[in-house]
């Protein structure tokens, strides 16, 4: 037993120096891979710091591009508003020389137009004056026209109020001959209308009538009858045995001829 113990101690040391030297190498390459690993993180450390600088670096110079960028953004900026500047100055020179040369122009044919304007309207002037002149004397010639008138023409008695002499008036006339409008009176006669409204009648004037023909006219009877009398016109019935149509009538020339008096105002 105490061999056995013994032979156990031994293999019990023996595994326990094994152990020892087996934890050595291991420890001694775990501070191996430490100490690899120290270089490699000082190693990517120092290529870390190396690609900041280099990022910085870079930053930087991107940062001067910027910055030589915008200050050649800022000088043709600069360029730009002094040309922008420039062209509104010559702009408004330009203006001004056209608004002088439009007032000038302006001014001219505002004379222009005032001359012709002032020659017109003299022209016209001259014109107005002129048939003035001829009115009066057109008002004057009328006057006396009216004065000798109500002198040859004077109406004592009317179906109407009398009016003033100057607005009598006398008015003949007659129906055309042989194309008077007659009409067929029954188998007794012919009659027909006469118009007197062209003598611009305002009352009922007094209306003396005669019949004119070429023949068969001496017997008939009515052509001094007025009948239907207006300021317009009136009619004539004749009464004859022989001529009873309108065609026969005016075979005849058979024409009414009148004579009216009245006043026009």
């Amino acid at each position: 037993i105490t061999t056995f113990v013994d032979e156990t101690k031994e293999e019990i040391q023996a595994m326990k120096l094994a152990n020892e030297a087996a934890m050595a190498r291991l420890i001694e390459e775990i501070q191996v891979m430490k100490l690899e690993n120290e270089a490699a993180t000082n190693s990517t450390a120092q290529k870390i710091l190396e690609i900041k600088l280099e990022n910085e670096a870079a930053m930087n110079s991107t940062a001067q591009k910027i910055l030589e960028i915008k200050l050649e953004n800022e000088a043709a900026m600069n360029s730009t508003a002094q040309k922008i500047l420039e062209i509104k100055l010559e702009n408004e020179a330009a203006m001004k020389s056209t608004v002088q040369k439009i007032q000038v122009q302006m001014k001219f044919e505002n004379e222009k137009v005032m001359n012709s304007t002032k020659v017109e309207l003299k022209n016209k002037t001259d014109t107005l004056a002129g048939n003035l002149v001829v009115a009066e004397e057109k008002l004057v010639n009328e006057i006396e026209g009216l004065k000798l008138r109500a002198k040859d023409v004077l109406i004592v008695s009317s179906e109407e109020e009398l009016r003033e002499p100057g607005c009598a008036r006398v008015c003949a006339g007659t129906t055309k001959r042989g194309d008077t409008d007659w009409g067929d009176w029954s188998g007794t006669g012919v009659y027909t209308y006469v118009d007197i409204s062209q003598c611009g009648f305002v009352t009922i004037p007094t209306v003396t009538t005669s019949l004119e023909g070429s023949g068969q006219h001496y017997d008939s009877t009515g052509v001094t009858s007025v009948y239907d009398l207006t300021t317009s016109g009136f009619y004539v019935w004749l009464l004859d045995s022989y001529v009873q149509s309108g065609s026969t009538a005016n075979s005849y020339l058979w024409t009414v001829d009148w004579v009216a008096a009245g006043f026009t105002c």
